[in-house]
């Protein structure tokens, strides 16, 4: 697991990124790119904030359940493999 100030600064540069997409289409937008170009970035846009959105929400669920005591190991690894596929399916 990632400390709080690990996750922050992947979080900054993931969003470092995605600024610098959005200064990429700002700019095609100006140069009167043609849509198909700006739709295919804004997809990479999209794709990078599903991305980011998994990476929280995987480090959130790990610090949540080393924060409960969860006997039954049934229960804990239904609720582990719940949380796999919500991050799974956000970075699709």
């Amino acid at each position: 697991m990632m400390t709080k100030e690990q996750l922050k600064k992947s979080v900054l540069q993931r969003l470092g990124t995605i600024k610098g997409h959005v200064a990429g289409i700002e700019k095609m937008v100006e140069e009167n790119k043609n849509c198909e170009d700006i739709l295919f970035q804004l997809s990479a846009i999209t794709g990078a904030v599903n991305k980011l959105s998994a990476h929280i929400l995987e480090q959130y669920a790990e610090a949540c359940l080393e924060d409960v005591h969860i006997d039954d190991t049934n229960a804990r690894q239904r609720i582990e493999n719940l949380t796999k596929t919500m991050i799974t399916m956000l970075k699709k």
